[in-house]
């Protein structure tokens, strides 16, 4: 009995059958179902998040196509060669560097632009430019250069650069940076092509008037283009000694020493004026005054007529001009300018009576 009740409690106290083992595919399945933890959902949500860097520019799709492309297919990238630096080269001073210039503000432009030396050395420039321009197109159109010894040559110089004068488009005296060039080639002498014998008037200046520079004419004022003994002597030693070949005898509009002559009827005026008279003798006897005539109209008629007597009075009172005239190689032409539009009016010849 003893014996049945010890066995009894051995076997109750003997190991206990073990449970029967779970698949391991089953416990691996609870494990990757755990549910994640807050700390591990922000980290991965940080992870996908974080912006890509320089070091990988290309983008997820481009990473996971390279991944599919084999190592044959991705073409080769290109490596640039590396700059060569020398070493021995000495270092540039600081001072040769070339720093880009900052142009000035606006408000510093303006300053400059309404500085009145700025546009004063401004309008210089051009000048020079204009006149360079000018002379060289006036060069340029010359078929010959101006022969001494032609008068109807002379005569069309007179011409052309009094048109100059008229349209504004004077060449020769614009160039006053050539001045001092052009007064030392003077200094060793001159040669004028055209004698002048014109009023002492303050609105007549003949280089302008026929745009003619320094040492060009010869030129011989007297009230009223009258002439005298000295007046005809000059012109002589022009014709002679320095080869000119064309006189021009010019009056004027509104001449003032014309009008005195004739305001005057034949009384004899104070001091040396009488001189105007004398040299005019005879002009208003040949155009006597008209009551039904404008006064205006008949002094220029006086004025005309006045320069073809003085021009006339060249040939009677000089052997030497009239001989030249002769042999046509002078020419004696009476011109009137008109100071209100610049324009100077040649009339004929005069020739031997």
């Amino acid at each position: 009995m003893l014996f049945l009740l010890l066995a009894a409690s051995l076997n109750l106290l003997g190991p206990a059958p073990e449970a029967p083992a779970k698949p391991q595919a089953e416990t691996r399945a609870k494990a990757e179902a755990k549910p994640e933890t807050k700390a591990e959902t922000r980290t991965k949500a940080k992870a996908e998040a974080k912006p890509e860097t320089r070091a990988e520019p290309r983008t997820k799709a481009k990473a996971v196509e390279d991944e599919d492309e084999t190592p044959a297919a991705k073409p080769a990238r290109r490596r640039l060669p590396s700059p060569v630096i020398p070493i021995d080269d000495p270092p540039v001073h600081p001072a040769r560097i070339r720093r880009p210039v900052q142009p000035p503000p606006p408000s510093a432009r303006a300053a400059v632009r309404s500085d009145p030396v700025v546009l004063e050395q401004r309008i210089l420039r051009l000048e020079e430019d204009n006149a360079k321009l000018r002379m060289q197109l006036l060069l340029a159109g010359a078929s010959a250069p101006l022969p001494a010894a032609d008068p109807a040559a002379a005569l069309g110089e007179l011409m052309a650069g009094n048109k100059r004068f008229v349209t504004g488009t004077r060449a020769r005296t614009l160039l006053t940076t050539d001045d001092p060039a052009l007064r030392e080639k003077l200094v060793k002498g001159d040669a004028p092509f055209a004698v002048l014998v014109t009023c002492s008037d303050s609105r007549l200046s003949e280089n302008l008037l026929f745009d003619q520079e320094l040492g060009r004419m010869f030129t011989i004022r007297e009230a009223g283009n009258a002439l005298d003994n000295l007046t005809l002597g000059s012109i002589e030693f022009a014709l002679g000694r320095l080869g000119t070949r064309l006189v021009v005898v010019m009056g004027h509009v509104d001449c003032a020493a014309v009008q005195t002559v004739f305001d005057a009827h034949g009384k004899p005026l104070p001091g040396n004026l009488w001189a105007l008279q004398s040299a005019m003798s005879g002009l208003l006897e040949n155009l006597p005054d008209d009551p039904n005539e404008d006064p205006e109209v008949h002094l220029h008629r006086l004025v005309e007529a006045n320069a073809q007597r003085q021009a006339q009075a060249l040939l009677d009172r000089s052997a030497v001009i009239r001989d030249l005239v002769g042999q046509k190689k002078v020419q004696v032409v009476p011109a009137v300018y008109n100071p209100a539009n610049g324009l100077v009016t040649f009339l004929p010849p005069v020739t031997r009576h």
